[in-house]
């Protein structure tokens, strides 16, 4: 397929301009209140990696390192990692018990450790996919001092995991459930990445019959759900000494359900939202992705409408991207997103309102956050 290199500059920039409050690099002051404290511990811990790297590494990597971490890490909406120490504080008040400082810390360096493992796969994705921006600005690849080094640049990332988890959590009781969940979803991520890598044939070539809504599901599940939902509720349940089965049963049920809704909200988003609010230039139909709006297009597709999709999907083209936005809208599938998007909004709400082991809060601020997203 065509290199996104081929994508004029001013394409570049559509992501990028005023990009950086839209697309979460600039909370806004009721979000500042809860994220600031978060945010304010990053630096110690890129600090934190630093020092704890071989004294023989050489000044210049080392700093190579940091600008790594702070240009890949920082910029997003932090959701998963405040997450992580908004769970352990409910969780905590639920059982009696006190948050202590070093409590508190811990709860934000496994929620750092959680964007950490999201910068990791962000690198690595936005290099398989082409793609142009991130986060309001070029894809860390697309610095012309990287280019391919970034593939070792994410597994430096994911490394700093757990230098960070050693250093402040190896004194926690559950020290190695934590390292175990994080081993534990990254295998699940990378299993959802192939599946999702592999609905071409294996000759490279556009093949509609693995474009079923049972593997789009499955993709969901792997890529996404697990590393944005699970893992931040289920690593604050492990920091509050959590370890009955019932509660992650439970939070699994829930956070996979909210995945799911969150990743088709994704794929509509990708081909319809402004790149200005965005903060990425959505290129999901030229890299022939297994999106929902193509297998909810197939699932009723008429010859005709084969046709289009056979003839235009998966292809750097504009005129050809344009072929099958106009035939989405022909078959109305944002229409088909909004009746989906209200009936699972109910249906997760439900579920929530049966939880028994897990504050009901937890949930519902997870719930809030991502209900109707522009972002």
């Amino acid at each position: 397929r065509k290199s996104a290199e081929s994508h004029t500059a001013a394409e570049e920039m559509a992501g990028k301009r005023g990009a950086s409050s839209a697309a979460g690099g600039i909370p806004t002051k009721k979000e500042k209140t809860s994220s600031d404290p978060f945010l304010n511990v990053f630096d110690q811990l890129v600090d934190d990696v630093l020092g704890e790297l071989d004294e023989d590494i050489p000044e210049e990597a080392k700093a190579y390192v940091k600008r790594m971490c702070v240009y890949t890490c920082k910029g997003g909406k932090m959701t998963r990692g405040l997450t992580v120490g908004m769970t352990l504080e409910a969780m905590m008040e639920h059982k009696g018990k006190e948050v202590t400082d070093k409590l508190t810390m811990q709860g934000q360096v496994v929620g750092w450790g959680i964007e950490w493992l999201q910068a990791c796969f962000l690198v690595l994705d936005d290099i398989m996919d082409d793609s142009i921006t991130r986060r309001g600005q070029p894809c860390w690849y697309k610095n012309k001092e990287v280019g391919k080094m970034a593939i070792n640049d994410g597994l430096i990332l994911e490394s700093c995991i757990y230098i960070l988890l050693k250093k402040h959590c190896r004194e926690h009781k559950e020290y190695a459930a934590l390292i175990d969940i994080f081993h534990q979803v990254a295998t699940q991520t990378e299993m959802g990445q192939l599946l999702d890598m592999t609905t071409e044939s294996p000759e490279g070539k556009l093949d509609f019959t693995r474009f079923t809504m049972k593997r789009y599901k499955s993709i969901v599940k792997f890529k996404t759900a697990f590393y944005s939902f699970y893992l931040p509720v289920a690593s604050g349940l492990i920091l509050a000494g959590v370890n009955e089965d019932a509660a992650f049963k439970e939070t699994r049920d829930i956070t996979l359900a909210m995945g799911e809704y969150f990743q088709i909200q994704d794929d509509v988003l990708d081909c319809y939202a402004d790149p200005e609010t965005l903060g990425k230039i959505g290129t999901d139909i030229q890299d022939k992705k297994c999106s929902w709006l193509c297998v909810k297009a197939l699932e009723t597709a008429t010859p005709a409408q084969m046709k289009v999709l056979e003839g235009n999907y998966g292809q750097w083209d504009d005129k050809k991207v344009a072929n099958i936005k106009k035939l989405y809208a022909e078959m109305k599938l944002k229409e088909q997103f909004e009746k989906y998007e209200e009936e699972s909004y109910q249906s997760i709400k439900k579920m929530i309102a049966n939880a028994k082991h897990v504050p009901k809060g937890v949930f519902e601020q997870f719930l809030a956050k991502i209900y109707k997203r522009k972002y």
